[in-house]
């Protein structure tokens, strides 16, 4: 009788262990495309051209989930679908530069110094969300940067490195989600990172016009490059009682004098590339970000 309670409570525990675990993805490798204009589709049919989600270009970096028949399961720059091996050179180790920036899964994640749980923490990040450029993988294991520049390897479980849209292309919103929810949602995952004048990458931080420019290009959407002309030239005009998220907030002394922009989540507040001293960071719309508010354009 205890014997069979052990067993019982083991098998309680075992399944209460496998309901916790995240259900993100693992990764088995990396792989880099070796053709021109190679398709990444939605399924390995290839009778069809109606399952292309885009044309990869060569030395485009992939993250791979599976080996199948033939072809590879793979994660392009957030988007998930199918390439032939035939124009995918795989490797269980590959380094490659990788546009989607990812986000921690939970709270408490460990930062490795190696793709073992054997290696030393070399950081913990506590906050579930917490921005990570890839930059690698190791089997299992990706190899990441985080906002402070704090480098090593993470789980890939434990990491969000695709999009959460499961729709054809990376730019696009799921069906519950408005297409400025969705740019918000983007540009969160950079909050604290680097101030760079001139900036408009992770690799190199931000400036302001820069964020906008990067988070928008996520999405195909496509901004002139500085503040100014954000404002005289893109997207259509809103007032600020109109205000919705993914809306590029504009100040300076004038419509012919803006020097700042920021992307507005919702709740009386935006994120923005601030400055040297504080990075991308949130701030309430009160004080300068009032008086100074010269208007918003809708670009999506």
């Amino acid at each position: 009788m205890k014997t069979k309670w052990i067993r019982a409570a083991a098998a309680f525990v075992l399944a209460a262990v496998l309901m916790a675990a995240p259900c993100c993805a693992v990764t088995i490798g990396g792989a880099t495309v070796t053709g021109s204009s190679v398709r990444l589709r939605t399924s390995t049919d290839t009778s069809s051209n109606a399952n292309i989600l885009t044309e990869m270009a060569k030395g485009t970096f992939l993250l791979v989930e599976e080996k199948l028949d033939g072809w590879y399961k793979v994660v392009c720059n957030g988007t998930e679908g199918y390439v032939s091996a035939d124009f995918a050179d795989f490797s269980e180790n590959a380094a490659g530069t990788y546009s989607f920036v990812a986000a921690t899964g939970g709270t408490s994640v460990n930062l490795r110094a190696g793709a073992s749980t054997a290696t030393a923490v070399v950081k913990n990040l506590k906050a579930s969300g917490t921005g990570l450029t890839v930059t690698g993988v190791s089997g299992q294991w990706l190899a990441v940067t985080d906002a402070a520049g704090a480098s090593g390897y993470i789980r890939s479980d434990l990491v969000r490195y695709k999009s959460a849209d499961p729709a054809p292309g990376a730019g696009s919103a799921p069906a519950n989600q408005s297409a400025g929810d969705a740019l918000v949602q983007t540009a969160m995952l950079y909050k604290g990172y680097a101030y760079c004048w001139g900036g408009m990458s992770p690799a190199t931080g931000f400036d302001c016009s820069g964020l906008a420019n990067y988070v928008c290009s996520q999405h195909d959407i496509s901004l002139h490059r500085v503040a100014q002309d954000i404002y005289s030239y893109d997207g259509v005009y809103v007032g600020w009682n109109d205000l919705q998220p993914g809306d590029i907030l504009c100040f300076g002394y004038g419509p012919y004098s803006v020097g700042h922009v920021g992307i507005y989540i919702g709740s009386g507040q935006m994120i923005h590339a601030s400055t040297y001293s504080t990075g991308v960071i949130i701030s309430d719309l009160s004080g300068y970000y009032t008086t100074n508010f010269v208007g918003a354009k809708r670009v999506v």
